[in-house]
């Protein structure tokens, strides 16, 4: 391979020449012959387009141009963008006709900026397919279902390009599932050569960084020169994802003991486990080829189809001791600065994000809500003290959290915000478990705060920020506060609800303060915090509790409704949402929150129908359910709530095994800081929050209630 040396310094004459990049509007025009059709990327980086190309009446086609322009995104050998897309060409020269990828098509400048012109493939990327496919893709690799046959056959085909491309001495080191292209005809092709380093003239030196955090090697992540090992340890990250779902940033910086542990428990199959194990092993020497693990895949799909025996992998399970050990290490994770700063207390994921922030870091705010901020960590901490647990070293943290509670919300509490997720009836009742659970002292300050927080009025519908999450708040804050008070509140919530209520017993969610005359149905909501479900629980446990008939029938009326859009198949139930797509299995809007509402109903009118639905909506979810969101609003741990609260209610031994399976997931996935303990990636961050619908106070939650399923309740219901 000759290497053209590449030596751009951008000097001033260059700079004034620029004119920006080109607008990436469809029907615009880069170039002379290119007219866009669709943006796939805009970043400093660089800038991808989908165009259309004409050259002649017989010359026209469909292309990807990469845009760069001069001097962005310099490295410390003063290499731009520039760079790395002349050095992408002369990888598309060298290796085109020797595996697929996009051809080189040509490259021109204009206005100062390079453009790369490549082939559009047509297809999806495996990340795509993987996550569309996710809820049967492990059942079917196991089984050798259709689509986990070719699934296998997409990874031996990969193997198959990291062997020539190996055999050309060239490290592709970003060989992640984004990268690999799967056509219509099932066909493999590798995209986005940019980061790739020649082993044979030692080129470009140093490489190109950094990669895709998950698939980088250790070696990688520090830099050091690479090797082939580097892409078999992205094949193993791969082959990793597609077997359990979950993504391998969950993985990483592990020790080889951790890591088998936790692949032997998630990969049935021991040959394949320890195929995976060998391409993650940190020492590169280890790794195996391209070819041995394309011979290995090779054999298990054989296996599979001819349905031969093979070898299972061994499981190290955890006991109740085991759960509450890591809960009780992992609350002082929580106070450490791994997840809270010593002066202003609990960070959280900034909600507002702005283009210019570093996606690989974590953006720091402090919020004092339940959903994302101090109140809710308090509600689990104070849940921890109430079974026995010791949160000493956790209360100057509360107590941080109770000020930041003062500010963001006493002080301004006529222009603070409603609902029970992010406003200040959530707070009110995270403050009154705290104070029943005797975390907080019942003060006639603390006292005062809560009917504050409680006296906000809302114009909204669910629990999540409107009048149902408003009445849940005042039903838990009831022993604490003025019952006058709390059932005039309430009183007002339930007759906004059944005003607001339709005649077949739906609610529309949108702007009330127009007349919504078209298209009702597809404004109705069913999932539980934002939606149906949420409001017909509240309605539920208010006609229980204070004997109304009124709300009673308002919430039967809405369960017809529901029952009547159920969809029915084998043996399980389960809704649409209004755009007709089916609804996920998490509480939060999915058919996990759905079976919450049937259950109180059964609850309360004992009638079988209830119970059935109920019953029916959890089963149509995986026994054995793997997901790489372990969190409370769309993951295991919401779930494994749903599944705790149906043995609660039903007393049926097969839920509390279903939630214990769920425990077994979280706690293998949990990852170990040296100096500050045991903590969760719980959704798809590369730094933990102790967040509760986001972080790790709502996987401790779960775990907690799963060890202690009859004392602990669902979280912020009655």
């Amino acid at each position: 391979m000759k290497i053209a040396t590449v030596t751009h310094v951008s000097d001033a004459p260059v700079e004034q020449e620029i004119k920006g990049k080109v607008e990436k509007k469809s029907g615009k025009r880069v170039g002379y012959n290119y007219i866009i059709i669709k943006s796939y990327k805009e970043s400093q980086k660089n800038d991808v387009v989908k165009c259309l190309y004409i050259k002649s009446l017989t010359n026209f086609g469909f292309c990807v141009i990469k845009e760069g322009t001069y001097g962005d995104t310099k490295d410390k050998q003063g290499r731009d963008i520039i760079d790395r897309l002349k050095w992408q060409k002369q990888l598309h020269e060298l290796l085109q006709d020797k595996v697929r990828m996009p051809r080189l098509l040509g490259t021109f400048e204009e206005n100062g900026n390079y453009y790369l012109v490549i082939e559009h493939i047509r297809g999806k990327p495996l990340q795509k397919i993987c996550s569309e496919w996710r809820k049967e893709l492990r059942q079917s690799i196991i089984t050798g279902g259709k689509k986990g046959m070719k699934v296998l056959d997409y990874l031996i085909q990969i193997a198959d390009i990291l062997d020539i491309l190996h055999s050309q001495q060239v490290v592709h080191r970003d060989a992640t599932p984004n990268n690999y292209m799967i056509t219509p005809g099932g066909k493999v092709a590798l995209i986005d050569m940019e980061m790739c380093y020649s082993v044979k003239e030692q080129f470009p030196t140093p490489a190109f960084q950094l990669g895709t955090y998950g698939y980088m090697s250790p070696q990688q992540e520090v830099t050091e020169t690479p090797t082939t090992a580097e892409d078999i340890y992205a094949l193993g990250a791969i082959m990793l994802q597609v077997w359990t779902g979950i993504s391998p940033l969950k993985f990483t910086n592990e020790s080889l003991e951790s890591l088998s542990r936790k692949v032997h428990f998630l990969v049935t199959d021991q040959e394949i486990g320890e195929l995976i194990i060998r391409c993650m092993q940190p020492d590169a020497t280890v790794r195996p080829s391209a070819k041995v693990v394309r011979r290995t895949l090779q054999q298990y799909k054989t296996d599979i189809r001819y349905d031969v025996s093979r070898h299972s992998s061994s499981s190290v399970f955890y006991d109740r001791e085991d759960i509450l050990s890591i809960v009780q290490q992992s609350i002082r994770t929580m106070i450490s600065p791994l997840m809270a700063d010593p002066e202003k207390g609990w960070f959280a994921e900034n909600m507002k994000p702005t283009p210019d922030m570093d996606k690989h870091k974590l953006s720091k705010m402090w919020y004092a809500s339940f959903n994302r901020g101090d109140s809710g960590i308090i509600y689990m901490i104070s849940q921890a003290k109430y079974v026995g647990l010791d949160v000493q070293t956790a209360l100057p943290f509360v107590q941080l959290g109770l000020e930041r509670i003062r500010e963001k919300y006493i002080n301004r509490i006529e222009s603070a915000n409603t609902g029970l997720h992010f406003g200040s009836d959530g707070i009110a009742a995270s403050l009154a478990t705290a104070i029943r659970n005797k975390l907080v002292e019942p003060s006639p300050e603390y006292l005062d705060w809560i009917d504050q927080l409680l006296a906000r009025t809302s114009d909204s519908l669910g629990i999540l920020s409107g009048v149902a999450g408003q009445g849940i708040a005042n039903l838990i804050a009831k022993p604490l506060c003025s019952s006058q008070k709390i059932q005039e509140r309430i009183e007002q919530y339930v007759r906004f609800l059944l005003e607001k209520q339709e005649y077949d017993g739906y609610w529309i969610f949108g702007n009330y303060q127009q007349k919504i005359t078209k298209r009702k149905m597809n404004k109705i909501t069913r999932g539980f915090v934002e939606g149906m479900a949420g409001i017909l629980y509240f309605l539920l446990e208010y006609g229980h509790s204070y004997n109304d008939e009124t709300s009673t029938k308002s919430a039967i009326r809405g369960m017809q409704w529901l029952m009547k859009k159920a969809i029915h198949k084998n043996g399980g139930i389960w809704w649409n949402s209004s755009k007709g797509k089916e609804l996920s299995y998490w509480w939060t809007g999915g058919a996990s929150g759905i079976a919450l509402s049937f259950m109180k109903a059964w609850q309360i009118t004992n009638e079988p129908v209830y119970k059935q639905y109920a019953v029916s909506a959890l089963k149509n979810i995986p026994g054995e359910i793997i997901d790489n969101n372990l969190g409370q609003s769309y993951g295991l741990s919401g779930v494994g709530e749903a599944y705790l609260e149906a043995w609660r209610v039903f007393k049926d031994e097969e839920w509390l095994h279903r939630a214990g399976w769920i425990s077994q997931i979280i706690m293998q996935l949990q990852k170990q800081d040296e100096k500050s303990g045991p903590y969760w990636l719980v959704e798809h961050e590369r730094h933990p929050t102790a967040s509760f619908m986001t972080g790790n106070s709502g996987v401790l939650h779960f775990l907690l209630r799963y060890c202690y399923p009859d004392v602990i309740g669902f979280p912020m219901l009655i």
